[in-house]
């Protein structure tokens, strides 16, 4: 996302609704001040057949419009040292359901009232000049490769070093701290967190005569909660081939007074992909990938928000964060999650995906189709409640196909959206249905 100097021009036009004895100093204090941001617009239909696996349950189907703005300002470095504010509105969900509701109306709110504004994030920036070192202090977006860098956010410092050529070094801490997928229930109220985050990374990249080299070592802690998460991924990218191998492992708050106490205290995830990608080599604007997730631990939960790094690599749209597969990764999710796992039991997932993408028009247009098939299996370690007299198993297997497509009208304009169709059936209850997930998304973004 580039910025943007605010014009002469535009400055005078802001002016102009101030009076004419202030539009002097308006045009001063906003002079050099960088900004970015987007528009978008998100229509989202989901419908479901047989939900929970039951005859003719429609379960929470519905359609919904989203929009979203958002600005981010950044001041000139004066004395090494530089202001960062972020406005923003986000209408997360107007439900329509096109008469799905109790009544035989919509009931949802439509173009009813709006949802959340405010300011998402007001940091200061420091860079000494004697040291290759950048001090984040405030509210800033959580940007880590286990939160969503959009939605979550963060109170504190965060320092990053790049003395070393090729390395990063980052350490953290936060005294609050918030997840989009939290809700009031779970962590004090509007998914904020009072419990202390700190956070230490190494993170390298190097050009080599093979290709590029990254790799990146992340430690979390959460008073309370999460008494060890890491995040590890190495990556390979050559002109036609590339790799990505992501490993995660958490150890939760084993402490019965703790939140984290019912969940399954080790955790981990393993994610393997190989690319290739034809258009440098060959000329073919074709882009493909498979890959394989797995797990060796009790649980999955390995990340704070299943919107991070894991979800940005591998292939589907709607598998990994429904309650119908239950191999939501995402503490936010397993804090308020149905089916998450337990104490009590254990979780075995195996998960193929592969993806095409083929680009039209200099690659303006973009079609793509996305596969994935998996199997989940959760097994009871103790005779439990959640689990029917003399069950021991919960197993599925689901798969998902989704066509996608992107149309990049210009730089800034771009039109995209996909139709995920995810199929989950019941292995251990015979005649159950099949269960149905079928979810069409429009997007209309503006960036600049």
């Amino acid at each position: 996302m580039r910025f943007l100097k605010i014009s002469l021009a535009a400055s005078i036009a802001l002016g102009a609704f101030s009076t004419a004895s202030f539009a002097q100093p308006l045009e001063e204090a906003i002079k050099g001040v960088d900004v970015s941001g987007f528009l978008r617009y998100r229509y989202t239909d989901d419908r479901y057949d047989n939900a929970d696996h039951t005859q003719d349950n429609l379960g929470s189907s519905n359609a919904r419009h989203q929009w979203r703005a958002q600005a981010d300002f950044k001041t000139p470095t004066i004395n090494n040292i530089a202001l960062n504010l972020g406005i923003g509105y986000h209408n997360p969900s107007q439900n329509v359901n096109h008469g799905k509701g109790t009544n035989g109306l919509g009931g949802g709110l439509g173009a009813g009232k709006d949802s959340d504004f405010g300011v998402t994030q007001f940091y200061m920036t420091i860079t000494p000049d004697s040291t290759a070192t950048t001090i984040f202090l405030g509210k800033q977006r959580l940007g880590t490769p286990v939160t969503d860098a959009l939605d979550d956010r963060a109170t504190g410092i965060l320092a990053l070093n790049s003395d070393i050529p090729g390395l990063t070094l980052a350490a953290g801490a936060f005294d609050s701290w918030s997840l989009d997928d939290l809700g009031p229930t779970a962590l004090g109220t509007e998914g904020s967190v009072d419990k202390p985050l700190y956070t230490i990374a190494a993170i390298y990249n190097t050009d080599t005569g093979i290709g590029n080299i990254g790799a990146q070592v992340w430690g979390f802690m959460v008073d309370d909660l999460v008494d060890t998460l890491i995040y590890s991924e190495l990556s390979w990218k050559h002109s036609l081939l590339n790799a990505n191998l992501q490993y995660g492992y958490a150890s939760l708050s084993d402490d019965p007074t703790d939140l984290t106490y019912g969940l399954a205290s080790d955790n981990d995830l393993l994610n393997l992909k190989v690319g290739a990608n034809f258009k440098q080599d060959f000329g073919i604007p074709l882009d493909m990938k498979v890959g394989y997730v797995t797990n060796f631990q009790d649980g999955t939960t390995v990340a704070f928000d299943d919107e991070g790094n894991y979800s940005s690599v591998y292939a589907g749209q709607i598998w990994w964060e429904t309650n119908a597969v239950g191999a939501t990764i995402g503490l936010g999710q397993n804090l308020n999650g149905p089916r998450q796992t337990l104490r009590q039991e254990e979780t075995d997932l195996s998960v193929f995906y592969g993806a095409l993408k083929y680009g039209f028009l200099d690659d303006r247009l973009t079609i793509g189709l996305e596969g994935v098939y998996g199997k989940i299996e959760k097994t009871a370690k103790e005779a439990f409640a959640t689990y029917a007299a003399g069950e021991t198993t919960w197993k599925k297997k689901f798969t998902e196909i989704t066509p996608t497509f992107a149309w990049q009208h210009n730089k800034n304009l771009r039109i995209s959206g996909y139709y995920a169709i995810l199929n989950t059936q019941n292995d251990l209850t015979p005649n159950r249905p099949d269960e149905d997930r079928n979810r069409a998304r429009v997007e209309v973004k503006y960036s600049f």
